[in-house]
């Protein structure tokens, strides 16, 4: 039996940007397609920092780049904001195509024992390497769970 991942729950600011959503359930095939499109349009903008995802579950993906707000948006893009508050954010190393694993971590292993629920809103993903410069080990993602305390009942 492996260890459990290490998941720390942190108070966030929310912060913006540019988005390209998709109305389809987020897989990785789908993930990979719709952040690649983001970076063909945005990839010579300037930007506040790394590209993030937010993962609406069945409303949804947008692929999003925080890029300074003053900016006009390319015509293909929409203004996008992942909230504020508290998340369980966990570190992912490696290929996209192993999020889904490590989300299902954190939400069936992590959180039914932290004292805490999935709150609403969107799983962001906040993409700390860019795929164009890193090889596919190296990549590495925070994912970051909305949550509040659990009341004692």
């Amino acid at each position: 039996m492996r260890a459990p991942r290490q998941v720390k729950v942190l108070k966030l600011e929310g912060f913006r940007g540019w988005g390209l959503r998709d109305g389809e359930r987020a897989t990785p095939g789908r993930i990979g397609l719709l952040q690649a499109r983001l970076l063909k349009i945005c990839g010579n903008l300037p930007r506040t920092g790394p590209a993030f995802g937010l993962d609406h579950g069945e409303k949804g993906y947008e692929a999003c780049w925080r890029a300074p707000m003053e900016l006009p948006a390319p015509a293909e893009l929409h203004e996008a904001a992942a909230p504020g508050g508290w998340y369980a954010a966990a570190a992912h190393h490696g290929g996209y195509d192993a999020m889904g694993d490590a989300l299902a971590d954190v939400l069936a292993r992590w959180l039914p024992h932290s004292g805490f629920r999935r709150a609403e809103g969107p799983v962001v993903y906040l993409y700390l390497t860019d795929p164009r410069e890193a090889a596919e080990a190296d990549l590495r993602t925070e994912i970051r769970v909305p949550v509040v305390p659990d009341p004692i009942e």
